[in-house]
């Protein structure tokens, strides 16, 4: 299942402690091909490097923060701002899949929110890599960048 393909913003691995690749998705739940004209794009129209400022303060999300998220699995980390986020939106509009409504990285997934520690950080500036990636697995160590 997982959330098919999509574009992600990636920053270095040295900003937060996580198992799966640090990120804050653009876009996902699409078709390989559709993902890869929309990172074309993006690339061709905002560049390949985006700055995101995150907040300090943890969010949850839950499953239902993606309309067509059909698993249980939610999450917790850290809503921000990204200097080109609205031409991000307006560029996804013209693909079948699901653009994120806010800049936000996930730190930890889960089915139990529970059992989550969520903690503030240091509100931060992080400079992003565009990515098309392969989010099909439902186990975010399994996720993967394409280009």
């Amino acid at each position: 299942m997982g959330y098919g393909y999509g574009i992600w913003l990636v920053y270095d691995k040295s900003e937060f402690d996580t198992t799966h690749i640090g990120h804050v998705t653009v876009a996902c739940f699409m078709k390989k091909h559709d993902a890869l004209k929309l990172y074309d794009e993006i690339v061709a129209k905002a560049g390949y490097i985006a700055e995101l400022k995150i907040k300090s303060k943890p969010e949850h999300y839950f499953s239902s923060f993606y309309e067509h998220d059909k698993s249980k699995t939610c999450s917790w980390g850290y809503d921000g701002t990204c200097d080109r986020w609205a031409i991000y939106k307006s560029i996804c509009e013209k693909y079948k899949g699901e653009c994120s409504s806010v800049p936000h990285t996930s730190i930890e997934y889960g089915l139990f929110p529970k059992l989550f520690r969520p903690s503030p950080t240091t509100e931060r500036r992080m400079s992003c890599n565009v990515h098309c990636v392969d989010i099909r697995s439902d186990f975010p160590d399994d996720w993967k960048i394409i280009i």
